[in-house]
């Protein structure tokens, strides 16, 4: 017998019906609009938003190169656009023209 069985023959089968589950790819679209209002990244938004580069690239990039960044808890961490911006400006490599001397 099923669980659901073993609850409904307890309650003499008037279960109390379960709320809709909410839709996961719905609630991560509200999570990433939320994001973008806030320009608040996640390492796979900001390998995005630098476009050719991984998200293990930024997480990278934050423990070895000194990208400032968030700790929301142990495991979830998020960067701030305007810190990246300011970070990738500071490692700018300006190009030589007319060849290397």
């Amino acid at each position: 017998m099923t669980a659901k069985a073993i609850s409904q023959q307890q309650d003499g089968g008037k279960s109390k019906p379960t709320p809709p589950a909410i839709n996961t790819v719905a609630k991560m679209a509200v999570i990433g609009k939320l994001a973008e209002a806030a320009e608040i990244l996640d390492d796979a938004q900001a390998a995005l938003y630098v476009g050719g580069i991984s998200a293990r690239a930024i997480r990278d990039w934050r423990t070895r190169r000194g990208l400032p960044f968030l700790r929301l808890t142990a495991k979830v961490c998020r960067i701030r656009k305007a810190d990246l911006d300011k970070w990738l400006a500071q490692h700018r490599v300006a190009m030589m023209t007319g060849g290397a001397q």
